[in-house]
């Protein structure tokens, strides 16, 4: 089994549609993944599941509000219309009130960051996929600090290229803090990039000079309008139109790239029947 997290050191990057897209695209490329909503807005449940406000999920458990066992763990998973993916919400409003409040925050730690992760361990995945909170705060660094991989979204834009700095100086201090050499940086991903604006074209030529070729992914994530109408459909883009847009490729294209950046290479190729236009995943 290998696990990820996608990190963000800011919001709006487009973390969580690169999460369910990407994810969606691994499942029918015959992977096995569990995709695990930990960002605090909870877009990822939202985008895939109307159920996502009420559902039990990963909050809950982190929060304390539900015992953590290994039957819980299982409860709390969905398993979706695509074959091979399974989701995990990010919890109920209850869990999410308890954390704004403070009353949850004591049961917050890097232990118990563990625990949810040993015990999802225990489940039949290849592929285990954290969509974490943006900033670089404590839930965070302790998901960093369990997966054997990172994958980093970035806008090509100044504020992005000025804080990249910091981003890598977390990485590499949560890897001086193991025992072993994880996590392993996947790579970061140019996201919501506009390829007809020149200065944007610029900013991802200066992205990629700043860092090494293996650091930063081929694949580059415009910002597109079809995005936006499949999370309001909760959908992914692949699933918004009957015959899919070529926009939905690029995920596709994310995906391979991502397999052997993470050296997933045993072959399974399951190709998934067409499913009807704006089918939910899991309602």
């Amino acid at each position: 089994m290998t696990t990820v997290a996608i990190i963000s050191q800011k919001g709006g990057v487009g973390k969580t549609t690169i999460a369910v897209n990407l994810c969606y695209s691994l499942a029918r490329r015959g992977w096995k993944v569990l995709v695990v909503d930990c960002d605090l807005q909870g877009g990822l449940g939202f985008s895939l599941t109307e159920r996502a406000k009420d559902a039990v999920g990963y909050y809950d458990f982190l929060a304390g509000l539900t015992d953590l066992t290994a039957s819980r763990i299982d409860s709390a998973i969905m398993e979706t219309n695509q074959p091979g993916l399974s989701l995990m919400t990010r919890g109920s409003r209850q869990s999410l009130d308890e954390l704004l409040s403070g009353m949850g925050q004591e049961w917050i730690s890097e232990s118990r960051i563990h625990w949810i992760h040993d015990e999802l361990q225990a489940g039949d995945y290849d592929l285990i996929v954290y969509d974490t909170p943006a900033g670089i705060g404590p839930i965070g660094i302790g998901l960093c600090s369990v997966v054997d991989h990172l994958l980093v979204p970035e806008r090509p834009e100044p504020l992005c290229l000025r804080s990249l700095p910091q981003v890598l100086r977390m990485i590499a201090s949560v890897k001086a803090n193991q025992d072993s050499d994880r996590p392993n940086l996947a790579g970061f991903v140019l996201s919501m990039a506009d390829p007809d604006d020149p200065s944007n074209l610029d900013d991802q030529r200066e992205f990629r000079d700043l860092l090494p070729n293996e650091l930063v992914f081929e694949t580059v994530i415009p910002e597109h309008r079809d995005f936006r109408e499949a999370s309001r459909s909760g959908v992914p883009v692949a699933l918004l139109r009957r015959r899919p847009s070529p926009s939905s490729l690029i995920f596709d294209q994310l995906a391979a790239e991502f397999e052997e950046r993470i050296q997933l290479f045993e072959e399974t190729g399951l190709e998934s029947e067409e499913e009807e236009e704006h089918v939910r995943l899991v309602d």
